[in-house]
């Protein structure tokens, strides 16, 4: 593995860890393949649960590298979109990852970084944090967090964001639906370990459909059919293991394996 994204696995929580801090966490090619990579292998692991995404250093991402972007007008057009997807890519690994995921946000998350973050299903972050979707002010287009910005606050207020460029402080953040939690700076680690220990708690089978069924139900009219395939999962998911050992566990008033391992 790469040295431009740091891993590991201690007691199910798998943690991916950007560790470019003189770029600023940025992300050219070879990172971004490398989070695909790690992303990927955590999710085939049975013993990983969830996935931890952070960052060494004072900034949390400042999204694609402008040192790696700036070389792209002398290549042609096909190696750019290369280029282009594999920073897409990386951001939808993440979000496709198919087990509860949490962005530890410290520093500063702008542009594309704001992607990585929002790829994730819960966003931590510290009172001295500020986020920015910068990309309009540097003549760029902060493609990488679209798809995941307009989920996470709206069209409205995404369009708002990507034009306007300027940076913003964490209580805005939370206010506005791009993070879901504000801690002190010395409690940030406390907090996450806290929220993966809550986690925990959820059967792994219910949590990897939870994620499968919102992204495909969001796509769909909300009609007749949603309810039927609704109905069909919820008729299956009480037949399996999980179910059996949830219920079983609740009559007997202990806790479920899952949520001991």
């Amino acid at each position: 593995m790469t040295d431009t994204i740091l891993t590991k696995i201690e007691g199910g929580v798998a943690t991916l860890t950007l560790n470019r801090p003189k770029a600023m966490n940025s992300f050219d090619g070879d990172t971004a393949r490398a989070i695909i990579d790690a992303v990927e292998g955590f999710a085939a692991d049975e013993a990983v649960r969830m996935l931890v995404l952070a960052s060494e250093g004072p900034v949390f991402s400042a999204g694609g590298d402008f040192n790696w972007v700036l070389t792209w007008p002398e290549l042609d057009a096909i190696t750019r979109k290369v280029g282009a997807d594999s920073m897409m890519a990386a951001v939808q690994a993440v979000y496709d990852f198919p087990k509860p995921s949490i962005a530890r946000v410290q520093g500063a998350a702008v542009g594309g970084g704001i992607g990585l973050m929002l790829a994730c299903d819960f966003a931590v972050t510290i009172s001295s944090a500020r986020f920015g979707l910068t990309s309009a002010r540097n003549g760029l287009l902060a493609g990488i967090a679209i798809p995941v910005l307009i989920q996470a606050v709206g069209p409205r207020m995404a369009r708002q964001l990507l034009m306007h460029g300027g940076m913003f402080d964490s209580a805005t953040a939370l206010r506005i639906g791009l993070v879901d939690q504000v801690v002190e700076d010395d409690k940030l680690d406390a907090t996450v370990a806290a929220l993966a220990d809550e986690l925990r708690r959820g059967a792994p089978s219910v949590q990897t459909l939870v994620k499968k069924l919102i992204t495909e139900i969001d796509a769909m009219p909300h009609d007749g059919t949603v309810a039927d395939l609704i109905g069909e999962h919820v008729a299956v998911q009480c037949t399996t293991d999980d179910a059996m050992e949830g219920m079983s566990a609740f009559l007997a008033k202990r806790k479920p394996r899952w949520a001991l391992e």
